[in-house]
């Protein structure tokens, strides 16, 4: 098959990856393999969506790592491709790393949406992004799997909230991932949470939730396909 994997930057991937591994995982079982990053897409006068994507050279990689840097290389294979001529396209980018790129943020949904309608495979559907781009999406799920939780820029609201839940609430950027500036205020960080609002605004809205002793645990994924959990050798498929 003919897979793009559409990323934020080509040359500015973070690592690890689980995109990468992807990637490099569908190169090594004879996949043809591109990577676009959001600002690589053209909308032809012919109507067709293109792309100016690279390839990986070689035909099996050991690690991520190394199929990044082969790809990025001066070997890598750089070409303008049809992205219409794909079988898939994964929309693999995070819009929140590009807060300061607005343009970006929704670019790969709206090219997504234009391949799709060509007849491509577009993973996840571009339309059942557009509705989660932040972290309000949570609050379309039943009460009872989510925490009790404040959506604001108003420092006040934030307050209140925090002597609502008995003195203990995480803070962090509704438009956020990978922990970053993520805070826990209690007790005894509350002297700071003038400084901890003001960094979390600079983001745009803050999402305040009830601090849950149970988080410590950590959390469990699963991957569903179609709405159903995914199996392998008889176990749903999770970490």
């Amino acid at each position: 098959m003919r897979i793009g994997f559409v990323i934020n930057d080509m040359f500015n991937e973070t690592e690890p990856s689980t995109t990468l591994r992807l990637a490099m995982t569908a190169q090594n079982r004879g996949h043809e393999v591109w990577l676009i990053g959001v600002g690589d897409f053209a909308y032809d006068p012919d109507e067709q969506v293109h792309a100016h994507a690279r390839k990986a050279p070689g035909e099996t990689y050991e690690t991520p790592t190394a199929y990044y840097a082969d790809l990025c290389s001066k070997n890598g294979i750089a070409k303008r491709i049809t992205v219409d001529d794909l079988d898939i396209l994964m929309l693999r980018n995070d819009p929140s790393a590009d807060i300061d790129r607005p343009w970006a943020q929704h670019s790969a949904i709206v090219f997504g949406r234009k391949a799709m309608r060509h007849g491509v495979v577009v993973l996840n559907d571009p339309d059942g992004l557009a509705k989660a781009v932040n972290k309000m999406y949570f609050q379309s799920f039943p009460e009872i799997v989510r925490a009790k939780t404040l959506i604001t820029r108003n420092s006040n609201d934030i307050k209140n909230f925090y002597e609502a839940c008995d003195k203990k609430i995480i803070i962090k950027p509704l438009m956020g991932s990978g922990g970053h500036n993520v805070f826990l205020v209690d007790s005894g960080s509350a002297g700071n949470m003038n400084q901890i609002i003001e960094s979390v605004f600079r983001d745009g809205y803050a999402i305040v939730q009830e601090f849950l002793p149970e988080a410590a645990k950590g959390d469990t994924r699963l991957f569903l396909m179609n709405g159903d959990p995914l199996v392998y050798q008889g176990k749903i498929a999770a970490f």
